[in-house]
């Protein structure tokens, strides 16, 4: 038999080669995990052929995530990003920018002289999460320029160790993303219980509960940001990580829990600390019920809180010992709508409820 008639060997159906490459992806999952270690266990798959290469990059690019660790800035993470997409433009006739849903990353990676118009090329951008650890209250709102540029079709942003949540953070966010499902904001993440004296430091730095030096109230700073957030019509789920608890109950606490012998503690393990507990706890169903009303499509709201009143919270933090763990410190207000009513409770409704 001539060469030229031999039959050719069979080759697997696209969408086989296309679940094969999701199975790879997936053992090699974590939720933590930069898309740069990711990607070391799936570059074999990268080089066995040309469709299957496509294949490959087209799913690992849907979710990616900047590590910590950043090199020198014409090296950065970003630019060899970049360069990956630019690389398959003549290949995808320019669809490689749209294969990217999600980007997790720390400002610090996000921030460079081109880097605004890069983050605008990503037009199927759905989901953007970033840390502020390394930014403070006067690079936070050169940080929103930036991000100013990110596909106005978002439907999740969160934005954690942030300075600072007010009213211009919110009106920027309402402005620039109208398609939010998922919105998570938080400063909490900044305080640092390394020594009493970080803690102390760190508090100084961040904006952590704004009653009653901002905001008079619980309830007033719910329809201050609430009535803002309004044109977000569509937003199902939202986080506002800063204490509804008074400014003064950490430096109260810190007066009198400070002690060589512990590292620091909030005031969550605290039994001098739990008499303001029932009083805090209200204020978050106020505020929680305050948003409902504003925001239709709501179904929770959560914060941060010293004094979550789960059965979790019960068991475990309140029984802490010499070495008291660091607890979550957060808090869902849970929104049930019926009848021409609006309910609020501390944990999820049931269907029949």
């Amino acid at each position: 038999m001539p060469v030229d008639d031999a039959p050719l060997p069979p080759t697997l159906p696209t969408e086989i080669l296309d679940l094969i490459v999701e199975f790879a992806l997936l053992s090699g999952h974590c939720d933590d995990a930069a898309s740069s270690d990711v990607f070391v266990l799936i570059a074999p798959l990268t080089l066995a052929s040309s469709v299957l290469r496509l294949l490959t990059l087209r799913r690992f690019l849907r979710h990616i995530i900047f590590s910590r660790v950043e090199f020198k800035p014409q090296h950065s993470q970003w630019n060899g990003f970049f360069k990956l997409l630019e690389s398959l433009v003549d290949r995808t006739g320019g669809e490689s920018f749209t294969w990217v849903k999600s980007i997790r990353a720390s400002s610090k990676t996000l921030m460079g002289r081109y880097h605004s118009a890069r983050l605008a090329a990503l037009t199927n951008l759905e989901e953007l999460s970033i840390d502020l650890a390394t930014e403070g209250l006067i690079t936070q709102k050169p940080f929103l320029k930036l991000i100013d540029s990110a596909s106005p079709r978002l439907t999740m942003l969160t934005l954690t160790s942030l300075p600072c949540i007010d009213i211009q953070l919110l009106k920027f966010i309402a402005a620039t993303f109208p398609c939010l499902l998922d919105l998570y904001l938080s400063c909490t993440e900044r305080l640092h219980f390394h020594c009493w004296s970080c803690y102390e430091e760190s508090l100084g730095r961040t904006t952590h509960s704004p009653i009653p030096d901002v905001f008079s109230s619980a309830s007033h700073m719910a329809a201050v940001f609430a009535r803002i957030l309004k044109p977000l019509a569509h937003l199902v789920h939202l986080h506002l990580g800063v204490y509804l608890s008074d400014e003064m109950l950490i430096q109260y606490h810190i007066d009198h829990a400070e002690t060589e012998e512990l590292r620091p503690f909030g005031p969550e393990m605290c039994t001098l600390c739990e008499i303001a507990s029932t009083d805090v706890q209200m204020r978050e169903l106020e505020a929680g019920l305050e948003f409902a009303q504003s925001l239709k499509a709501l179904q929770t709201v959560g914060f941060s809180s010293f004094f979550d009143d789960t059965p979790a919270y019960r068991s475990t933090i309140r029984k802490a010992t010499a070495a008291p763990p660091i607890s979550d410190n957060k808090t869902t207000v849970y929104i049930l709508r019926g009848n021409g009513r609006i309910k609020v409770k501390k944990s999820p409704w049931s269907r029949v409820a």
